[in-house]
């Protein structure tokens, strides 16, 4: 019979790798400082543009990833090379960046060097004075996002229905997310757009399925 090594634990899960919270330790330094680069308005004018849609677009590509990839968690067509903990581990780190860089996406418009924006006009839908309801959409989406992620890091403390409906969520942040992309971005990323809300349908639709299955064996 074997031990574990004292002082060791066993590490069961992306979200418990150490490397993973000195990477995010970093990204989030990393953007501190690019905000304040803004602020300052050191660089070129158009710093804190390209950074807004750089953010932008890697959060809609993680969002997208993440909400798709969500619906097949806990279902026969999860990877199988990646443990439960795992699959729930990567889930969990791509919609955590997906908010970071979301939110890094939004307060950039108050450093904007051309149209800034006051913090409580990004933070309250509608208040912006450069496209209101593209801007409403993503704060909206964003809040969202922030929902799912909250309860689930309480889910030991909520009842399952509860956590299931709130977690449900994601679909509707998704929604948003998309509009506000469609409506506000500059770049042609119509393709991206499609591809994704493709994917997350074609996810959704395949775990609909299967729990549909589940429902008529049990009757």
């Amino acid at each position: 019979m074997t031990t574990r090594p004292p002082g060791r634990t066993h590490v069961n899960s992306v979200l418990d790798d150490e490397r993973n919270t000195t990477l995010t330790a970093a990204l989030l330094l990393t953007f501190g400082v690019a905000y304040v680069a803004c602020w300052l308005h050191l660089g070129p004018h158009t710093l804190a543009w390209s950074l807004n849609r750089a953010t932008g677009t890697v959060a809609y590509l993680l969002l997208a990833v993440t909400t798709a990839t969500g619906a097949l968690l806990g279902s026969r067509y999860a990877p199988a090379w990646l443990t439960r903990a795992q699959q729930a581990g990567w889930h969990g780190v791509a919609s955590g960046f997906a908010l970071a860089l979301g939110t890094l996406h939004g307060l950039l418009l108050t450093v904007d060097a051309t149209y800034p924006q006051s913090l409580l006009a990004v933070l309250i839908p509608g208040q912006s004075t450069v496209l209101p309801l593209p801007v409403a959409l993503g704060t909206l989406g964003l809040y969202g996002l922030a929902l799912v992620i909250l309860s689930t890091r309480a889910r030991r403390r909520l009842n399952p229905r509860v956590w299931k409906a709130l977690h449900l969520t994601a679909y509707p942040a998704f929604a948003l997310l998309t509009a506000h992309g469609i409506t506000a971005g500059t770049d042609r990323l119509g393709p991206l757009y499609a591809t994704s809300v493709a994917l997350v349908a074609f996810t959704f639709g395949l775990r609909l399925l299967e729990e549909t299955g589940k429902r008529r064996v049990v009757r």
